[in-house]
Order: structure tokens, then C-alpha cells, then sequence
């Protein structure tokens, strides 16, 4: 006897996902059904990831493993949506099990985080420094507005017999 089951349909294809009361979770496609198993961080490692799962993305790789077993083909967005579904009324539902998917993700990310070592190395550099250069600026055939520009931008470089017309 189901304790409970949760139903959707996306583009004519029925998934039902369902809990027992031997707290078993089954994804059901007309009269096949396959076990739902929680992935361990064991598992996690193993999908062969880079970077750490979210919580979803977990439940939604362990709901396509499911529909792989029924040998049911899904279009992807199709199972995003089942996946997204299921998630939304599992919220209301059963928060454990979301809460499991989390806390499973998130010893993968500790274990994943972990791994990783930020290394200072001191290096021994020198920069030259900036060599000053004068500015050349022939008044004589320079413009009004670029003068006026010149003057704004340039006023501590530029000599000063330059800003007195």
C-alpha cells in the first residue's frame, strides 16, 4: 500500500512516482516500475563530475537512471519537466527525502571542496617603472577645443607658462 503518489504527465507520457510505506520510492510507467535508489556521495563521484551537484540536479539524474531502466525514451526538456514536477509536489509531500537529496549534496560538496588547496607561492618580481616622457604640444597648430581639453586633463603635467595666454 503506496504511502503516497505523486503523478505527471508531460506531452502524453504518465510518470508516477510513488512511496511505500516500507519507505521504498518507485517511478512507475504504465505497468512497469523500477526502484528509486537515494545516490550515496560514493555515487555522486562516480557520474564523474567537476563540480558539485545541487540537490535537484541529483534527484533528476536518479529519476533519468529510472526512466533508462524502463527503457522508456524521453526527450530531455520532457524529463526536466517530470523531474520539476515530482520536486515541486515532493516539497508538500515528503520534505525528508528532499531533505536527504540535500544533505547529500552537500557532503559531496564538502568532500569535492575539500580535495582542493589553494597554494600561495611567493614569486620574486620586479616591475621597471614608468618612464617619464615630457609632453610636446605645439600651440600653434593645435585648436581652441583642444587646448581647452588639454588644459583640463593636463593641468599638473603641463608647464605652467603653457595655462597663461
Amino acid at each position: 500500500m503506496p504511502h503516497y503518489s505523486i503523478l505527471s504527465s508531460v506531452n502524453g507520457i504518465d510518470l508516477l512516482f510513488t512511496r511505500c510505506y516500507s519507505s521504498k520510492f518507485y517511478v512507475s510507467y504504465r505497468n512497469n516500475r523500477v526502484i528509486l535508489t537515494i545516490p550515496t556521495v560514493r555515487d555522486i563521484f562516480n557520474y564523474g563530475k567537476k563540480a558539485p551537484q545541487t540537490c535537484f540536479i541529483l534527484f533528476r539524474n536518479v529519476i533519468q537512471d529510472s526512466v533508462t531502466s524502463l527503457n522508456l525514451r524521453i526527450e530531455r526538456q520532457d524529463l526536466s519537466k517530470h523531474c520539476s514536477n515530482f520536486w515541486k509536489q515532493l516539497k508538500v509531500a515528503d520534505m525528508q527525502l528532499i531533505d536527504e537529496f540535500k544533505r547529500v549534496a552537500r557532503l559531496a560538496a564538502q568532500n569535492l571542496y575539500s580535495e582542493i588547496r589553494i597554494v600561495n607561492v611567493n614569486i620574486n618580481y620586479s616591475v621597471a617603472a614608468p618612464v617619464r616622457r615630457p609632453i610636446m604640444i605645439d600651440a600653434k597648430n593645435d585648436d581652441e577645443g583642444l587646448q581647452d581639453l588639454l588644459r583640463d586633463l593636463f593641468v599638473e603635467v603641463l608647464p605652467s607658462p603653457f595655462l597663461h595666454d
